[in-house]
């Protein structure tokens, strides 16, 4: 008669000051740059910095009880695999309905920032839990060495990347445009032109996005639990 091993669900090892000091870099740059619309620069990446020290330590006093450890984790890479999800489905398909909407004679402006409003509010939804949340938290939950912390990683840095060239090169554009006034009158050629460059309906971070939910979706499949005689 032979038995079977219990599972052990394992906490991150303790994490070290590596991992507090990535989870504080990347709320610091991204809180940072989100915030420097509204705060002094210094303060903006002040808080950026606080939040992530916080958020870490939290986050590394909670991994000491194993159960509520793994609960966590798992419940953030799942998280960050919707996020991304929407973000590079809904994206690429917000882009395709933008540029045929850009092709009809008769689209005004007044529609045209009908149809984009909409998005603002699913991507805040979608990038406030992922960037104050998922990614610090998963830096220091996650933080054991395997196959789940490297994509976790990837996806960290590729999620910075992608946060950082989001409000260097397109949110001033776009929010412009969302705050503009809007003709009811069909868009002339230049008004397109001019559109077509605050929209950046040429934009390829749904690739990055669809990138990312696949490494997420990639971790969700490694759990952090392992067998122990």
């Amino acid at each position: 008669m032979t038995t079977t091993a219990p599972t052990t669900v394992l906490p991150a090892r303790a994490a070290g000051p590596l991992p507090i000091a990535l989870a504080a870099t990347f709320t610091t740059v991204v809180e940072g740059l989100s915030l420097a619309e509204f705060l002094p620069a210094p303060v903006a990446f002040l808080v950026g910095a606080a939040w992530g020290v916080g958020i870490a330590l939290l986050a590394r006093r909670l991994s000491r009880t194993a159960m509520l450890a793994a609960r966590l984790e798992d419940g953030l890479v799942v998280l960050g695999t919707i996020a991304m999800a929407l973000f590079a489905f809904g994206g690429f398909a917000g882009l395709l309905v933008l540029n045929g909407a850009m092709d009809s004679s008769s689209l005004t402006g007044e529609t045209l920032v009908a149809m984009f409003m909409p998005s603002i509010p699913v991507a805040i939804a979608a990038n406030v839990p992922t960037e104050l949340l998922v990614v610090p938290g998963l830096l220091v939950l996650g933080w054991r060495t395997g196959i789940r912390r490297t994509l976790i990683l990837a996806a960290s840095a590729l999620y910075l990347l992608h946060r950082v060239w989001t409000y260097l090169v397109f949110a001033s554009g776009r929010l412009d445009f969302a705050a503009a006034e809007h003709s009811t009158t069909p868009l002339t050629a230049a008004e397109r032109a001019q559109h077509l460059e605050q929209l950046h309906l040429d934009d390829p971070r749904w690739i990055l996005n669809l990138v990312i939910f696949g490494l997420f979706l990639g971790a969700a499949h490694f759990p952090r639990s392992t067998r122990r005689p």
